[in-house]
């Protein structure tokens, strides 16, 4: 399997951390800033050019604003549909009190507002105008099992597109990764669930619209290697955000 973790561009909550260290002011469902966009932009342009060393065979993406927003640039690239999985940012989308720090949950954006975002998307019939996220806030508990349901899925999903001991993928050879659009607090756990890591002690710093590479070796044993982690090749120093 082979994987490849991408993070949303710079997002208006991303801005307001930067800026005063804090949440206040935070938007449930932040869109991308213009610095984002840009992001996304030369992230898609880099990859159409090929700075990735596998071709990607299936794109999916977060609901969330920031998520669509920066996938929606690299599934025109590739002519590749926005499919969807469960890799919502950690705690799903959630309202705020600024005074307590209760977090309710929120629903996300609806229908048309999605497909306002990208054409691209496919959304279950259950997606409507009242948005898509019916669960409550995340306990934490949870991250890590759904990090692991999710390459589950990924991994049944498309068993033509990995490599086989010869090298070469079961349906085509060119595009054999799967990328996912996802945010950098989940990315924790995406990394953690593929290299069964059940606890860890820090943070692994992953920075807007950066790529992190994944791969079962078949050589060894189909051993899982992170290749790349945090991988920012279509962005300057001075690009770069966290």
């Amino acid at each position: 399997m082979r994987l490849i973790l991408i993070r949303h561009g710079q997002s208006g909550n991303n801005l307001i951390w930067e800026q005063t260290g804090g949440s206040v002011g935070r938007h449930p469902d932040t869109p991308l800033t213009d610095r984002g966009h840009e992001q996304a932009r030369k992230l898609a342009a880099a990859v159409a050019d090929g700075v990735l060393p596998w071709r990607i065979g299936a794109l999916y993406c977060s609901l969330m604003t920031r998520a669509v927003q920066t996938a929606a640039p690299l599934a025109d690239a590739l002519d590749l549909p926005l499919g969807h999985l469960d890799i919502f940012e950690s705690d799903g989308p959630y309202d705020e009190d600024p005074a307590t720090g209760a977090r309710t949950p929120h629903a996300g954006a609806g229908r048309t507002a999605l497909l306002g975002l990208s054409r691209r998307l496919e959304l279950a019939d259950d997606v409507d105008e009242s948005g898509w996220w019916r669960g409550d806030v995340e306990n934490a508990d949870g991250r890590l099992a759904r990090a692991t349901r999710v390459l589950e899925e990924v991994r049944q999903r498309h068993t033509s597109l990995w490599p086989t001991d010869s090298g070469t993928a079961g349906g085509s050879a060119a595009r054999d990764a799967v990328a996912l659009v996802t945010h950098g607090h989940f990315t924790q756990y995406l990394l953690r669930a593929f290299l069964s890591i059940d606890t860890i002690g820090g943070w692994i710093d992953i920075d807007n619209t950066s790529v992190t590479l994944l791969e079962e070796q078949a050589a060894y044993g189909n051993t899982p290697v992170a290749v790349r982690i945090n991988w920012t090749p279509h962005l300057t120093e001075a690009e770069r955000t966290t």
